[in-house]
């Protein structure tokens, strides 16, 4: 006689139910494992996001017959099942429902007996430990420890443990008491689902500060293109009327066109070139006056020093407020990378 399968548990059926309704409620969700995590760290976690996701944690059973149930885009999740996985579902967008489960990760000390993820050097150098039994456990944990000053330091920097390795339990307990956590421990995407495409974390993990960098870089040589070819946008206009006016100065200083604005400048220079011609002359050929004057004045490399510092702070004036005027149209950039 044949067996007869009997029903589902109800609680499979509500769970299976549930994960469905996550699926086709938000706009977006993830599959991130989270093998190791501690059960403490799991729920500040679940508190922190309760705000902007909701994190179910059932079997992969379960969520296999919810994917098939629903069928179409969403049985490429099946590819991605495995481990320990929690649902997480939200209404953010990919990229920053990626940037809020990285921010999960806490540094962790390694574990006897775990598989470490990465080589772990331990550097050179004092530790705050006095002479005692410490330096037997670092000894047995393959550090070169020694007895210095009343302090034990360790003699030379050196990998006490590769990656794909296992660790020792001699090599944890000395990572331990040197306070080094090589590993980061949290929620791990697995993928991101949204729409009927799927995101990797190698598509999420993006450098914004670098990207918000290229932006203002990418804005900055626009803004200094169009300067320097006279292309007026409202970005623009302040910097190139502004340089028009001191061109136009500068030029009418140096051609000598008597209008108002420039009337004490040409007289100043005029006075200055004076000066400078009669300092080439002998004293026989000068008046009290004349003296009096060049007597006050100073020599000649140091005019040209004073001139040439005052032609510089002229151009560091007029870079700061092209720069004053680059960083208020660049303020907003940062509001896209909030």
């Amino acid at each position: 006689m044949a067996a007869v399968r009997g029903s589902p548990k109800p609680w499979k059926v509500q769970a299976v139910e549930e994960i469905k309704r996550l699926f086709t409620t938000y706009p977006v969700f993830a599959l991130a494992t989270f093998r190791g995590v501690p059960s403490g760290q799991m729920q500040k976690i679940r508190r922190d996001f309760r705000e902007f996701a909701v994190i179910k944690v059932t079997k992969n059973t379960l969520i296999e017959k919810a994917v098939k149930a629903l069928g179409g885009d969403y049985e490429r999740v099946l590819d991605f099942l495995g481990d320990q996985v929690a649902v997480v579902a939200t209404n953010l967008n990919p990229f920053k429902l990626y940037k809020k489960l990285e921010e999960t990760k806490v540094p962790s000390p390694l574990k006897p007996g775990q598989v470490s993820p990465v080589d772990v050097v331990v550097e050179k150098g004092p530790t705050s430990f006095p002479p005692g039994p410490v330096i037997g456990d670092l000894q047995a944990g393959g550090i070169p420890a020694a007895i210095e000053k009343g302090k034990i330091v360790i003699k030379e920097t050196v990998t006490v443990v590769k990656a794909g390795e296992v660790v020792r339990p001699e090599v944890a307990k000395a990572l331990e008491l040197l306070e080094i956590k090589p590993v980061k421990v949290g929620l791990d995407v697995r993928m991101v689902y949204e729409n009927g495409i799927i995101f990797t974390p190698d598509m999420l993990a993006i450098d914004t500060a670098k990207v918000a960098e290229d932006f203002a870089n990418a804005y900055r040589n626009a803004l200094n293109l169009a300067v320097n070819a006279a292309y007026v946008t409202p970005e623009t206009a302040e910097i190139l009327i502004a340089k028009a006016v001191m061109d136009a100065r500068n030029l009418a200083i140096n051609a000598v066109i008597f209008e108002k604005d420039v009337m004490e400048d040409i007289i100043a220079k005029a006075h200055t070139n004076m000066l400078a011609l009669a300092s080439h002359l002998s004293e026989d050929a000068l008046d009290e006056e004349l003296k009096t004057m060049l007597s006050s004045v100073p020599t000649t490399t140091e005019t040209k020093k004073e001139a040439a510092e005052e032609t510089k702070e002229e151009e560091e004036k007029e870079e700061e407020e092209e720069e004053e005027s680059e960083e208020e149209a660049i303020e907003g950039l940062g509001a896209l990378f909030g």
